[in-house]
């Protein structure tokens, strides 16, 4: 199998590491910290989260969501098409790409939380600076390393959240943005809503070599 499923959990997992006290912490310290305590929380409700669905997404609802900045994110995948959008269609856009992200990830994210582990790279970035990258390295139990960068930005209110995610360099956002604009050209941005609203739209997945048996 081709799609990295791990890659996925991976990102996922940090994304409900969060980013608590991000007011006095500095991005990688946060992130890095708060990841141990999201593996213990997946691990103590494992079995719970594996039969009740709902039960699951709602807790990826209240802790992975708010740790990424959505609006600004639908601002750039949207790019003009944002600009141009009605009110209750920003409105309804960020609700259902909200929605689509947690389910195309949720599921992946509880199958392979275990299955990797995280190796950080030192934090470049100067005293007063609003936005960063957190670099690491993907490790999983067989394959190369994948790194993968959190681009993260100080809000108004203080915090560090995040606004794309690059998996070997490829930006989830970018990745969004062509294909959003794609289907807006093509059947307009009401057309775009529904189809989130109704899962039509999944989340993109990376695609790498795995390697060979036996290699």
């Amino acid at each position: 199998m081709n799609v990295l499923k791990s890659t996925i959990a991976a990102a996922g997992l940090l994304a409900i590491a969060g980013l608590a006290h991000a007011q006095s912490a500095k991005p990688d310290e946060v992130i890095r910290s708060a990841t141990e305590s999201a593996r213990e929380q997946i691990n103590e409700n494992y079995e719970t989260y594996k039969t009740d669905r709902h039960a699951f997404y709602t807790m990826i609802d209240e802790t992975v969501v708010p740790r990424f900045d959505v609006k600004y994110i639908s601002q750039l995948v949207l790019a003009r098409n944002y600009r141009s959008a009605t009110p209750e269609q920003r409105s309804r856009f960020t609700d259902a790409f909200q929605t689509m992200i947690v389910r195309s990830y949720a599921d992946a994210l509880l199958e392979y939380y275990d299955d990797v582990d995280i190796e950080w790279a030192p934090l470049r970035m100067a005293e007063d600076a609003t936005d960063a990258s957190v670099g690491a390295k993907i490790m999983r139990n067989s394959g190369q390393p994948i790194p993968i960068d959190f681009r993260v930005h100080k809000t108004d209110d203080g915090d560090w959240k995040i606004y794309d995610i690059a998996v070997e360099n490829i930006s989830v956002v970018s990745n969004f943005r062509a294909q959003f604009a794609q289907e807006v050209k093509k059947n307009g941005l009401d057309s775009l809503i529904a189809k989130l609203e109704n899962l039509q739209i999944k989340a993109p997945t990376v695609e790498v070599d795995e390697p060979a048996q036996g290699s």
